[in-house]
């Protein structure tokens, strides 16, 4: 009899004997210490919270369970089967239960999932009843983007330190595909990918899987005996149901501190982790108004070493990021830098240590030069430029990371530059010079982060750029705590921040950032308050990203959840925000907002999200003019949107969005239109468009600053109509779970239209004035990627990457879109074609291969 026939069917009348309750003990509610008389707010809501525990908690639901794993000696064959003799003997964690919707109860399926191991991996055994397996959705997709599918998949947590905060998942998908991802205290780490090994087999009664998960994959102590945290989740995705088989309550943010136990695994050793993945790479290039292409070979290779049990050195040795998808660049029209997202895999990979305290932004690392700007100011006369390279070329990125058993974490990254030259030429002479727009830098950063009991921690942080030729420095310290509460029910977040920025001759700048909140982050009602002050000093961005400083934000939100379904609701949230905003110093009031929202998830699964906030006192902007001291004042203002969001399970879904905001007394009025319809038309091939349509009209915002002798500015604004037009489109097309095509097109249109023109007054009004330049703006944004991606062996990939982009700026505007689209593709472009081929080689795998290969030749 095998293992999964020993369980009860979840169509006999015996199921539901499966769920049997205990009451625990140690259930009494700490009494929360008052913190500074903010505190007396928090005590207020505490009062009467007891009555919002569900009255689960009285069960055995919240024991955490144990499942012991089982040494063995002959490994099961990884074909999704589950014929292996090894599966006959194995125990097994069952008795799931019900997470969403009906959190709490037994869920319409059951499962079992079994472990054992030897000294190289664990083996998971994985099964799940379903009476009707030609039903069970199984969409291809590419790896990682199961969340993003509709289809059945299983997810084995694993928490090697068994400390409530740092976790490995792995997930599989009813039709093989993997995923896979770190969390920790600091959020998720989706691009976290390791090498191992499942397959899925569907049968008559459900579908299975199986799983090798080799140690190299995971970090975790020295010890005789391993106790790790594990928890199951299971997605029964036509009836959008998961279960665990711990039982997690849905009304609680921290849930690692729920999850059960493996136990049983004893007698093993962290393996030598060693791997190297070289890179060979091909490509041909043309760039905008030339004619030739230019090809060129990039070769390199990543490198991994253990250096124990807790810490791993990861190395990029020339690096190249040719294939990365390109930015949706935009026209940007305000005072601050547009925040792009991190696409490179060194750079989003096991990087979770150092997002702390929000002072790396890794984009830094090989980015624009910090002189780039300088160049064309630099220009003599009849110079024009030649070469001004927008990107800084990295020579290599080291990080090593880890967290031992005793829950220290350390994470040191550094990462250098070489020297960039930009190139100018004499139009009469015909003479070049080059112009160094940043010299040789090194990056570095070092966290040391301690985790405490109830999934709290402590966490230092330094950043440092440095630039030896220009003797310049950025320094940036960071520390930053959560303290949570055995209870769950109250969380304070502490955080100071010190930017120390030097440059020879000159004096050093400080400047600090602190932070200080409290929430509730579990229960029916949740709140929190914020304070963070940034002073006028505070500069963290040659590393890190921040829009502006000297500023203090007050925050505070009081929600009211629904968990369980009820009436036509599965779930549901209305919360009350309140921000109050005043400048450092001068101590000036800058703005206070209202807010009301309503998200509601239906029985349909048709998602809604609503908000209204009032501006009642407008805004003292002092960032538009850009001038320090000088500030406009827009007047009060309402603002609203809705977003709408249908079944993605099926073959056709839309998402909707629509939104504005408007100013009363100078008739400014803006809006914008969203739309998104995804198309499957099979589970290989899909297709999803964007269409984003924005309307400004009669907005005001700032144009020029002219300086007169005296050093005294004439501020420009100008009254304006923006429209902006985003639209894009996605075309997927997967052959099997290692091999897919993915076409993305995107082209944004934007175009200013001055109707207008003042200058800034003091006062913070404008005055009507004559501009003598053309301010109007019209900006084209084409991308074209398309990529070839082959998985052809563990952790190794081949991929063929065409890009072209299109970049037009002028100043008259485009009467409609379809002009635009035309002046778009009649300008310059810039074409990449390449092929790359990685290749992953393994220690482990290395030695036993060549151990095989002696015995044969013995």
């Amino acid at each position: 009899m095998k293992p999964k026939d020993q369980f009860f069917h979840p169509e006999s009348p015996s199921f539901e004997k499966i769920c049997i309750f205990e009451a625990p003990s140690g259930c009494q509610m700490k009494k929360v210490p008052a913190l500074l008389i903010i505190s007396l707010c928090f005590v207020l809501l505490q009062t009467g919270q007891a009555q919002e525990i569900k009255s689960d908690e009285d069960s055995s639901f919240l024991s955490k369970k144990t499942v012991f794993g089982s040494r063995i000696t002959t490994p099961p064959k990884i074909d999704g089967i589950l014929d292996d003799p090894v599966w006959d003997v194995l125990p097994a964690a069952t008795h799931f239960v019900q997470h969403t919707p009906y959190n709490g109860e037994p869920p319409v399926y059951e499962t079992f999932v079994q472990f054992g191991y030897n000294d190289v991996a664990l083996y998971v055994g994985i099964f799940m009843y379903d009476s009707h397996p030609d039903s069970i959705p199984r969409e291809l997709g590419r790896r990682d983007q199961i969340d993003d599918l509709n289809t059945d998949f299983v997810s084995i947590d694993i928490l090697p330190y068994n400390d409530g905060l740092n976790m490995y998942e792995f997930k599989i998908s009813a039709c093989g595909i993997q995923g896979d991802g770190k969390y920790s205290a600091v959020g998720q780490d989706r691009n976290w990918d390791a090498v191992w090994e499942s397959a899925v087999h569907i049968s008559d009664s459900g579908w299975s899987a199986e799983v090798k998960i080799p140690y190299s994959a995971l970090r975790f102590p020295k010890r005789e005996e391993q106790v790790w945290g594990i928890n199951i989740w299971r997605n029964l995705q036509r009836y959008r149901e998961y279960s665990t088989w711990t039982y997690i309550p849905n009304d609680v943010e921290e849930i690692l501190r729920y999850y059960g136990e493996l136990r049983g695994i004893e007698e093993i050793k962290p393996p030598v982790r060693l791997s190297m993945t070289p890179y060979l790479g091909a490509y041909i290039e043309n760039h905008p108004g030339s004619k030739k292409w230019t090809p060129f070979i990039r070769g390199g290779m990543d490198l991994r070493y253990g250096i124990n049990q807790s810490f791993t050195l990861d190395m990029e040795l020339i690096p190249d990021f040719g294939q990365v998808q390109s930015d949706d660049i935009i026209l940007n029209l305000s005072p601050f830098e547009v925040r792009y997202n991190e696409k490179r895999q060194f750079f989003t990979e096991g990087t979770e240590l150092f997002e702390k305290c929000d002072i790396f932004y890794s984009r830094r690392v090989g980015g624009e030069p910090k002189g780039y700007e300088w160049v064309e100011e630099s220009l003599r006369p009849d110079e024009v430029i030649t070469k001004n390279p927008d990107r800084t070329q990295l020579i290599n990125a080291t990080k090593i990371s880890g967290r031992n058993s005793r829950g220290l974490g350390l994470g040191f990254f550094n990462g250098m530059t070489t020297n960039t030259l930009a190139t100018v030429e004499d139009t009469l002479t015909g003479t070049t010079r080059r112009i160094s727009t940043q010299p040789v830098t090194n990056y570095n950063v070092l966290v040391v982060d301690q985790n405490l009991p109830n999934n709290s921690y402590v966490t230092f942080i330094n950043t440092n750029y440095w630039i030896p030729e220009w003797r310049y420095c950025a320094n940036v310290t960071g520390g930053e705590t959560k303290l949570t509460n055995k209870r769950n029910t109250l969380t304070f977040l502490g955080r100071l921040n010190v930017s120390q920025l030097f440059l020879e001759h000159y004096h050093p700048d400080f400047g600090y950032q602190s932070t200080i909140a409290f929430s509730r982050p579990s229960g029916t009602i949740r709140y929190e308050l914020e304070n963070q002050i940034t002073d006028n000093r505070y500069n963290p961005n040659d590393m890190g990203f921040l829009e502006k400083n000297n500023e203090i934000r007050n925050f505070g939100v009081l929600s009211y959840n629904i968990y369980d379904p009820t009436w036509k609701f599965l779930r549901a949230r209305t919360e009350f925000q309140i921000k109050y905003y005043t400048r450092y110093q001068p101590f000036n009031f800058m703005f206070m907002d209202v807010e009301l929202n309503q998200q509601a998830l239906f029985k349909n699964y048709l998602e809604v999200y609503g908000e209204i906030a009032w501006r009642p006192f407008g805004y003292y902007d002092y960032y538009e003019p850009r001038v320090n001291g000088w500030f406009y004042r827009r007047p009060p203002s309402w603002d609203g949107g809705i977003e709408l969001e249908t079944d993605s399970r099926k073959w056709f879904s839309v998402g909707l969005e629509s939104g504005f905001f408007a100013y009363s007394e100078d008739h400014t009025f803006s809006y914008w239109v969203d739309i998104s319809p995804r198309f499957r038309f099979s589970d290989r091939f899909s297709a999803y468009i964007s269409i984003n349509y924005s309307n400004v009209i009669n907005g005001y915002g700032w144009v020029e600053t002219q300086w007169d002798s005296l050093n005294n500015p004439t501020i420009f604004f100008g009254r304006r109509d923006v429209t902006t037009l985003n639209n894009i489109l996605n075309i997927r097309y997967i052959f099997n779970t290692g091999m897919s095509v993915n076409l993305r097109i995107r082209h944004y249109w934007s175009k200013a239209n001055y109707l207008s023109y003042y200058t800034l007054n003091r006062d913070g009004n404008l005055i009507p004035a004559a501009y003598p330049e053309n301010a109007n703006v019209n900006f084209n944004a084409f991308s074209l990627d398309l990529q070839f991606l082959w998985y052809f062996a563990p952790g190794s990939e081949l991929s063929l990457v065409w890009k072209n982009n299109i970049l037009n700026q002028g100043n008259i505007p485009a009467p409609n879109y379809i002009d635009a689209l035309q002046e778009t593709f009649s300008s310059p472009s810039a074409n990449s074609i390449s092929i790359r081929v990685l290749y992953h080689l393994d220690y482990i795998y290395l030695k036993s291969w060549f151990r095989k290969k002696k015995d044969s030749m013995i």
